[in-house]
């Protein structure tokens, strides 16, 4: 008999603040420093329910999870961080997770806005990493935004690309719905970063309109 189909079925679920130690403790395992906020900060975005934990399980293992920004004023969700843990990857799941989450929200939500590290030929094993990260957002359905998006970090900023995957049948995001939402999670997420309105100033010009490919008519 085939094990695996005994197996609980994967689900999403949002998680709570009792969730925040394990989450926390999960993003120092497996995130830079800078790429994530301390406990103290997390703890305080949470409380006003727009910053979220989602958490990917198959039965009461965990197997990934995500941290997701939603304005009320926005059409956008900011995807901030996704993560499978050490010992499910490479085993299609980051995938599924990121599907998951575009499913929930795509809907009420008009796309999924995210950032990825640019790939640093300085270490090239970890640029191994980042290459392998872009080529997964990319092969699920996110296109790479012209924006030279800095991600506001406590001793200055890391220059990032963003990544866009729309709701199906939308092939446009304006500048100024983007403009819009990362004003708002700048003002929400990095207001305890002194310099993050000067790194806002620093990219917007570079924010531009943009034009996606429908890849349906792409194959005909």
């Amino acid at each position: 008999m085939d094990s695996t189909a005994e197996q609980p079925p994967l689900r999403l679920e949002l998680g709570s603040m009792e969730d925040l130690p394990t989450i926390f403790h999960c993003l120092q395992e497996q995130f830079p420093p800078d790429e994530f906020y301390n406990y103290e900060r997390m703890e305080q975005m949470m409380h006003h329910n727009q910053y979220k934990i989602l958490l990917y399980k198959r039965g009461d293992d965990l197997i990934g999870y995500a941290t997701v920004c939603s304005m009320a004023e926005s059409q956008i969700l900011w995807l901030d961080l996704l993560a499978i843990l050490p010992q499910y990857q490479n085993d299609g799941y980051g995938g599924r997770l990121f599907e998951a989450i575009y499913q929930k929200y795509c809907g009420p939500f008009n796309g999924v806005l995210l950032c990825a590290e640019r790939v640093d030929s300085k270490d090239p094993d970890y640029a191994l990493q980042q290459e392998r990260r872009l080529k997964f957002y990319e092969k699920h359905g996110a296109y790479r935004l012209k924006t030279d998006f800095i991600l506001p970090t406590k001793t200055g900023g890391m220059h990032m690309y963003l990544y866009y995957k729309p709701h199906k049948g939308i092939f446009h995001i304006s500048r100024r719905d983007q403009v819009e939402l990362i004003t708002q999670m700048f003002d929400y997420c990095y207001s305890h970063i002194k310099h993050a309105p000067q790194l806002l100033h620093d990219f917007n010009q570079t924010i531009v309109d943009e034009t996606f490919k429908d890849e349906r008519k792409a194959k005909k």
